[in-house]
């Protein structure tokens, strides 16, 4: 008898798959390795120069930072009921505009806290965590709502920054496309592209071509949307554009051309004002497929952007597009532990030390020997 061939076995369940160690804490140490890294010279940065009120007199540069050893450890820290935390210092140049003389020094910020390796941070003797939050994430968004009197479903589009005023447009029941800061009083959107730069209907409507093969005409639906937007337009120039949103903003207030042009860069324009962020402008160009490049100089508005978010508004309003689910986790994003101290606890620091440089630039004279320490004082808690 020929005898059968044994198969080797195989068995599954002894099987012994050695994974890789998950370090669950990874996040937490990279957000704030991040923060220590780059998070607060871009804080810094934001302040830097700090200039006197006049602009004439004073001026303080920051050159670089750096942290002095820690003095104790996390051990240390607990026993004693201290802090765990590094002095915080900065090179700064301060430059006399009157007569050109400059001096350098070394100075103190503040103390930061430092993260343990489990990381966590001791506040006086007690070991605390910052727990990290689910927040809506920043670009455009666009939702639509059913208006209860006719049926129909009237879309409108949000921009949110990091930080600055929110610009949202919407469509009324009459076709007019209209914008609003900060939740205030309505006006047409077109207004915004004026004082932009677009300032005649013909500059206007030749950045709404939508392609080549439609052309601009009554009997295009979504021309018919811009139209009566242009008609319900009362500024036809850009600085009648910039006076009208001057005046919407801030009723009461004499509307002066050189004031509405500084409140209105200021709304938009300033980086220290209105800043999308790195995320924000990714968020944007892939939202409305455009290419602007994201670096810190377009974390601004743009005009290419508040085109492409009104006809894609538009679009949805004809019928074309999609909605975005702001409840929807693509929609969200997590913000660590070293984003909410960046944005919270120390550029609320700076900016008050950057107040208080310049009430301390103002008492001084040009002609008096002054020091970098004798207009820094620490403000920076966290």
């Amino acid at each position: 008898m020929k005898m059968k061939l044994q198969q080797a076995r195989t068995f599954w369940g002894n099987a012994k798959i050695k994974l890789p160690l998950v370090d669950l804490l990874a996040v937490q140490k990279r957000s704030w390795q991040n923060f220590l890294k780059e998070g607060i010279w871009e804080s810094i940065q934001e302040i830097n120069p700090v200039e006197d009120f006049t602009g004439k007199n004073w001026e303080l540069q920051f050159l670089s930072f750096s942290f002095d050893q820690v003095s104790r450890t996390p051990a240390e820290a607990k026993k004693k009921g201290l802090n765990y935390d590094a002095p915080l210092k900065a090179k700064v140049k301060l430059i006399n505009k009157q007569n050109g003389k400059e001096v350098i020094q070394e100075v103190f910020l503040g103390d930061v806290p430092q993260m343990t390796s489990e990381g966590t941070f001791i506040i006086i003797g007690v070991e605390r965590c910052v727990v990290n939050q689910i927040i809506r994430s920043l670009g455009v968004f666009f939702t639509g709502e059913v208006d209860p009197a006719t049926g129909k479903t009237f879309y409108n589009a949000e921009i949110r920054p990091v930080h600055g005023t929110w610009l949202e447009f919407l469509v009324s029941r009459n076709g007019v496309v209209s914008a609003r800061v900060d939740r205030r009083r309505k006006f047409a959107a077109t207004t915004i592209l004026r004082a932009m730069g677009l300032s005649t209907d013909e500059e206007i409507i030749e950045a709404f071509s939508w392609n080549s093969s439609k052309e601009n005409n009554p009997q295009n639906e979504e021309f018919s949307f811009l139209q009566k937007t242009l008609d319900h337009d009362s500024a036809k120039t850009t600085e009648e554009a910039i006076i009208e949103i001057y005046r919407k903003m801030r009723p009461g207030e004499p509307a002066i051309l050189a004031n509405a042009q500084s409140f209105f860069n200021d709304l938009f324009f300033n980086p220290r004002r209105y800043n999308l962020g790195k995320v924000g402008r990714y968020k944007v160009n892939k939202r409305l497929k455009i290419e602007v490049p994201n670096i810190e100089k377009n974390y601004v508005l743009t005009t290419k952007d508040v085109v492409e978010t009104i006809k894609y508004l538009i679009s949805l309003q004809t019928g074309k597009g999609e909605t975005d689910d702001i409840d929807h986790l693509a929609n969200r994003r997590i913000r660590c532990v070293g984003e909410q101290v960046a944005q919270s606890a120390f550029r609320i620091g700076l900016l008050r030390l950057e107040r208080m440089i310049k009430e301390r630039m103002s008492l001084i004279s040009a002609d008096e020997k002054v020091l970098p320490t004798t207009l820094i004082l620490s403000l920076i808690h966290i």
